[in-house]
């Protein structure tokens, strides 16, 4: 079960449109959800709180906090939310205390909005959520434009797995369940790259048949890996397409149903240039998640309480 949620917030509009979708998730799985506020000033080295213990400006500090968890409280009253909620404050740069809190409480998910800063802005101060996805242990919901609607009906409807290798592609799905509609469809979409496809001899047609072989063997182990889906009772649809990547997804984004995106993380510290360009650029919420995240997190079964393991066969 997802039993730990965290929401960063800034007190923007973005960020209460992440709070949003954070709650409606954390009332479908009946998870504790904590909102946290990073307060970036003001920043402090180790040795501020020894020498603030005996002074004015640790009393500051605590009404300050006070004052912050008031606010955040205030923040999410709309919510309405009936279950265990937590409120938190940090200090220092944003993105590391989000990605360290998630680490030190063992969070399951951790839901973030992007601010619609301008380009500008962006190259000065950097992307928080990207960098959060790129750094977190747990995986990470990047609250995209259209997060609003995708969640109604208790989960995201129709969500496209980008599968890159079969153990990635398994541990993404099984958390695509986890947030994805009861029965909605699943799309699979593995884009092949020139690099990946293996040139035959210099023979007439030689290079069209090495790449209609890749199809047919990369469309098989997608077909593999979506049959347990379908024993679940969710419908699949498997694609291959040769191409950019990113320019693939992002079109059948747009031009498509998906309420979800769904990526894998390769390496902890940094997305690769298809998973960059989904945070940064996907019309609708995109999930990355990580390598390591069976390690760390308790992904929801599917509805018969069945498992997926990484060869894409259920037990249990």
């Amino acid at each position: 079960m997802l039993t730990s949620i965290l929401a960063p917030v800034d007190f923007s509009r973005d960020s209460a449109r992440g709070l949003r979708l954070a709650a409606e998730i954390a009332r479908r799985h009946n998870a504790r959800l904590t909102v946290l506020h990073v307060d970036g000033l003001p920043a402090y080295s180790d040795q501020l709180p020894q020498f603030a213990a005996d002074n004015t400006w640790g009393e500051y500090l605590t009404e300050h906090d006070s004052a912050l968890e008031a606010r955040l409280r205030e923040f999410a009253r709309p919510l309405e939310f009936e279950g265990e909620i937590e409120f938190a404050v940090a200090r220092g740069d944003a993105a590391s205390a989000v990605v360290a809190y998630a680490r030190q409480r063992s969070c399951d998910l951790l839901v973030i909005a992007p601010r619609g800063a301008g380009y500008g802005q962006q190259f000065l101060l950097g992307s928080v959520s990207a960098r959060v996805a790129a750094e977190a242990t747990c995986p990470v919901l990047v609250a995209r434009s259209r997060s609003g609607a995708a969640i109604l009906g208790g989960g995201f409807a129709e969500p496209l797995v980008a599968v890159s290798n079969l153990e990635l592609g398994a541990r993404a799905l099984e958390f695509t369940v986890a947030l994805a509609r009861v029965g909605t469809r699943v799309e699979l979409l593995h884009v092949l790259e020139s690099a990946e496809i293996a040139v035959g001899p210099p023979l007439p047609g030689a290079f069209h048949e090495a790449v209609a072989k890749g199809r047919r063997d990369v469309q098989a182990r997608l077909e593999r890996l979506a049959s347990p889906l379908r024993s679940a009772g969710y419908a699949t649809s498997v694609r291959v397409e040769t191409g950019d990547p990113s320019f693939s997804i992002l079109c059948r984004a747009e031009a498509n149903a998906n309420g979800l995106v769904v990526v894998a993380r390769h390496a902890a510290g940094s997305l690769s240039t298809c998973a960059y360009r989904m945070v940064k650029h996907a019309p609708v919420p995109v999930l990355v998640v990580p390598s390591n995240a069976l390690q760390v997190s308790k992904p929801l079964p599917p509805t018969n309480s069945r498992k997926m393991d990484v060869a894409g066969t259920w037990s249990g």
